[in-house]
């Protein structure tokens, strides 16, 4: 009888077995990471959403004011035909002014020191119709104090006041859509080092305004900024729903938002919760 050679095949069904192992942690794997990205695309994608619906509100009306507790500098700009000739109230009675210029109007080129309390107002705050329909904080004490070539709101004070009016400005634009993400990214004021924002679809133009609480967390290289609302929750509990933007401090450029920064993100807050203040 003549014994048969089955070394050769035994070791071809191994060697195949391997490779179809190592196949298969390979796609795993390849699963793995698609998963993960598209869990990080999907959680940008619900904040960037529930930022428009807390900066836009149920109808979307335009959020804006002008402080009549400080001195009238940013009222005095009204005659000088750079506005629309009459404001309009909003659904908060607070008053919305509509620049000329898109862009908006500078109300001072100077910017005031820090030793001031956390919790201070900045002066002279008006909120401006910019870009057709983005309502935005200007002030005559912490900027801005230009734009870039696009357009985009520069020149925030390096103090808590600054850091609030920036993150107004820069987050609002990532909530007004797609075209406006591409205006903060190009300005250099939007940290995205992973490319998160790519994962979000936004209609051109969405309205966008500033949420009427602060509440600011301040370091002078990186602040914690909050915006918040009241809303009552399903169970009927009125809470302060939070929009938690970090920014960081780069010389040469000022405040910028840190998407990818782990305290980005939202939350819901007692009403009782303190450090809130309401600056515009």
């Amino acid at each position: 009888m003549t014994e048969q050679n089955t070394t050769g095949q035994t070791g071809d069904t191994n060697t195949s077995s391997l490779e179809g192992a190592e196949n298969e942690r390979a796609s795993a794997a390849t699963k793995l990471t698609n998963g993960l990205a598209a869990v990080a695309v999907i959680v940008v994608v619900g904040l960037v959403l529930s930022i428009v619906m807390l900066f836009r509100g149920d109808d979307a009306e335009p959020l804006v004011s002008l402080d009549p507790t400080t001195d009238n500098g940013a009222t005095a700009r009204l005659d000088d035909l750079q506005f629309m000739p009459e404001p309009v109230f909003d659904k908060l009675h607070r008053v919305i002014y509509v620049p000329l210029d898109p862009h908006g109007v500078i109300l001072s080129d100077t910017l005031a020191t820090g030793n001031r309390p956390v919790e201070q107002a900045p002066s002279g705050v008006m909120l401006q119709r910019i870009h057709g329909n983005m309502d935005l904080p200007f002030s005559t004490s912490d900027g801005p104090t230009g734009f870039t070539d696009n357009g985009v709101a520069t020149g925030f004070s390096h103090t808590a006041q600054g850091a609030a009016l920036a993150a107004a400005h820069y987050i609002g634009y990532v909530a007004a859509g797609d075209n406006r993400v591409e205006m903060v990214t190009e300005a250099g004021r939007v940290s995205d080092p992973t490319g998160q924002l790519s994962g979000v679809r936004l209609a051109d133009d969405t309205p966008t305004a500033v949420m009427p609480m602060v509440n600011v967390t301040f370091h002078p290289d990186l602040t914690l900024v909050k915006f918040g609302a009241t809303v009552e929750r399903p169970n009927g509990a009125t809470e302060i729903r939070v929009v938690k933007i970090p920014v960081v401090w780069r010389e040469g450029t000022g405040w910028v938002v840190q998407l990818d920064s782990t305290a980005f993100g939202t939350e819901f807050e007692p009403v009782s919760s303190e450090g809130w203040q309401q600056w515009w």
